[in-house]
């Protein structure tokens, strides 16, 4: 709000004294549109920055030059969107997408849908919750491929891109989700094995997203290959030279032990989740989620055996070397959580231990 106020001021000065040192400017517009986007203000926020986007084409249509809507400004829109967590978001986010081709179809290059417009829309898709939304998503990844083989480099989909279509499986629940989810992470490997193309290289979120996609499985008949599907997606990352395993890998693979591994089988849960805390531990990504996580899926008993019985039983309270790379509350840690950063992942998972995980 206070950067919209400040270009009001812009704007009203400039029309009435007609000084070009407070000339408004189309980027000036695009960032307070970025802020609202950012601001958290929900619905509200979205509606503003359409009327800010509004504001923007009546000035340029009144004869301002210097403010004309751009494909930065109509992303910015989508954005606060994608942000805002309402139910209609990504339907409205498919309107202005709309709007802008058409726009562009009939001659305005400056505002031609791009790989970041299309990240947005399908980054909504997978936020809405709503039933067919991985789908829609992936629909949307299909458009964009269609286009770049047809020529058009700004559709190109990228390693974000096909991220979020996982994202929007692994939210979705759906029945046979964690499956497809590796699907497209294959894709991903084998598009940058083809191609070395470094826009596509599938990378620590990728995994994690498929491991989302697993550790939230619902239906019964899909927990077995979900379980192997999040083992295989951890042995792979934990293969790759510069790719590592991150503290939100670990709390993921935590979750998939505690959500897919019944219950009552207490020393496949625990040999699992030993097994990866053990790995958390030497790759020093110990933190509260992990441990959080960790204390879901053991018994009390176990908990203690695993940290230790030490009497503080929080991060802060762990092995340096346990934590070096985490970012712990309270200082501790050794500089800071790195994402992907810090020592590689221990031994075959598939290999090891799923003959215990079935």
């Amino acid at each position: 709000a206070r950067a919209e106020r400040v270009l009001q001021n812009m704007v009203n000065r400039h029309r009435t004294g007609g000084s070009d040192d407070v000339t408004p400017t189309t980027i000036n517009f695009n960032t307070v549109l970025d802020a609202w986007a950012k601001s958290g203000g929900g619905r509200a926020a979205a509606e503003r920055a359409e009327e800010i986007l509004e504001w923007m084409d009546r000035l340029h249509k009144g004869g301002n030059s210097n403010v004309k809507p751009d494909t930065i400004t109509f992303n910015a829109v989508l954005d606060a969107w994608a942000r805002s967590g309402d139910r209609v978001a990504p339907h409205r986010a498919e309107q202005i997408l709309d709007h802008m081709d058409e726009l562009y179809r009939s001659g305005n290059t400056g505002v031609k849908p791009d790989t970041y417009t299309y990240n947005t829309l399908i980054n909504a898709w997978a936020k809405s919750g709503e039933r067919g939304a991985a789908a829609r998503a992936e629909h949307v990844l299909t458009v964009m491929e269609r286009r770049y083989r047809d020529g058009d480099s700004d559709f190109k989909p990228n390693t974000r891109t096909y991220t979020s279509v996982i994202d929007a499986w692994a939210k979705s629940g759906e029945k046979g989700a964690a499956k497809r989810a590796e699907q497209i992470l294959n894709t991903m490997r084998s598009l940058y094995e083809k191609t070395n193309d470094s826009d596509v290289r599938p990378n620590v979120h990728t995994a994690n997203a498929v491991c989302n996609a697993c550790a939230f499985t619902k239906l019964d008949g899909d927990r077995t290959e979900a379980l192997q599907i999040a083992f295989r997606v951890f042995d792979w990352l934990s293969s790759q030279q510069d790719l590592h395993p991150d503290a939100y890998t670990y709390t993921i693979l935590l979750s998939v032990c505690s959500n897919l591994l019944p219950r009552e089988d207490r020393s496949t849960r625990f040999s699992h989740a030993r097994g990866f805390f053990k790995s958390c531990c030497e790759a020093g990504h110990v933190n509260d989620y992990v441990l959080r996580k960790l204390r879901q899926t053991v018994t009390d008993e176990e908990y203690l055996s695993l940290v230790g019985y030490r009497d503080d039983t929080t991060a802060a309270g762990m092995p340096h070397s346990w934590i070096r790379n985490a970012r712990i509350k309270g200082g501790g840690g050794g500089g800071g959580y790195k994402k992907g950063g810090g020592g590689k992942g221990s031994g075959n998972w598939s290999n090891n231990n799923r003959r215990r995980g079935r």
